[in-house]
């Protein structure tokens, strides 16, 4: 099961529409995969959405892993109605939540990956790319987890 919370914590006037995500926590650092009270893993992003309307949206958050493992995670209503069509700048903190983290064939580094800074995965580690999406469709520049070590205990 996929989760997300939202906080609302500012709003105000900008030029910029695309929401900015920053990642400020994730945990835990290990996560192990073939236990499922210990495979899911806690994504806390800062962001800024210049129009208001990141709410309706998603967060793309990309295992770096391979380019297939893609969680979209649906951004509930942020906004009151009154700053979306005023396009009022609302800044705030997301948690997101990827739940159930497998076993995973590493492939080539994500573009979405090696765009934001990552570089190649050390051997039983993958990183968490976070992207921004609001309702518009305007995608805005992501931030990533540092590197979270993989633990496959199965035989």
């Amino acid at each position: 099961m996929r989760k997300l919370s939202l906080i609302l914590l500012a709003a105000c006037g900008s030029a910029s529409v695309a929401p900015t995500a920053d990642v400020t926590a994730s945990t835990p650092n290990q996560l192990v995969l073939d236990d499922d009270a210990m495979n899911d893993v806690s994504i806390t992003v800062t962001y800024t959405d210049g129009d208001g309307d990141l709410g309706g949206g998603v967060a793309e958050v990309h295992d770096c892993r391979d380019d297939s493992l893609v969680t979209m995670l649906p951004i509930s209503a942020i906004a009151p109605p009154d700053v979306v069509s005023a396009k009022s700048e609302i800044t705030g903190e997301l948690d997101l939540y990827v739940d159930d983290v497998g076993v995973a064939t590493t492939g080539p580094l994500p573009a979405a990956c090696s765009d934001l800074g990552v570089a190649a995965l050390a051997d039983g580690t993958t990183v968490f790319c976070v992207i921004l999406v609001d309702a518009a469709g305007h995608k805005g520049p992501g931030s990533c987890t540092q590197a979270i070590t993989l633990v496959d205990t199965a035989p």
